[in-house]
């Protein structure tokens, strides 16, 4: 066996491992753990660029509980950058897992990267848009997730009055 033919095997078994994971686990719960949301400045303001910053999960494993702890920052910044808001999110992503043979931690990660983060994503986007109209901010809506990408490629600010400029406060 070549190479390719083993790295295609393993490949393959992690890939069988985590859909055998998957069949294993049962969704329970997903709740806020933390919710932090501040405004810097005095609304409105022009937001110019939003960073998302998602922490690596953090897992418990202590069989039946399988939990995730999924953590996100999201900066709403200026034209110079400046930080204007931000809003960071802590949800917990429960399971019940089901009795079997002993996790392969390789197929824990990679189940956790790909479906967790897919469970938790609506969870994440209501708060972050709800944090931001509670601060009194245009809402912020993260984009749709491909099953391809494990996070998504676009955020948007929903833009429901023109922003201030600075000849009409003058």
């Amino acid at each position: 066996m070549d190479t390719g033919e083993a790295e295609q095997r393993t490949r393959s078994d992690l890939v069988e491992q985590v859909a055998a994971l998957h069949r294993r686990l049962h969704l329970t719960d997903v709740r806020v753990q933390r919710m932090r949301a501040e405004s810097l400045e005095e609304p409105p303001f022009d937001v110019q660029s939003i960073q998302i910053h998602s922490y690596p999960c953090e897992v418990l494993l202590e069989p039946p509980r399988f939990a995730v702890r999924v953590n996100q920052t999201v900066a709403l910044r200026g034209a110079d950058e400046q930080t204007l808001a931000e809003v960071e999110v802590v949800l917990i992503v429960d399971y019940v897992l089901d009795d079997g043979p002993e996790l392969d931690e390789e197929a824990v990660s990679a189940y956790v990267e790909r479906n967790t983060y897919f469970t938790a994503y609506p969870y994440l986007r209501e708060t972050l848009q709800n944090a931001t109209l509670r601060l009194g901010l245009e809402p912020v809506v993260l984009g749709v997730l491909d099953r391809d990408q494990p996070r998504p490629h676009e955020v948007t600010l929903v833009r429901r009055t023109p922003a201030a400029s600075d000849e009409t406060n003058k």
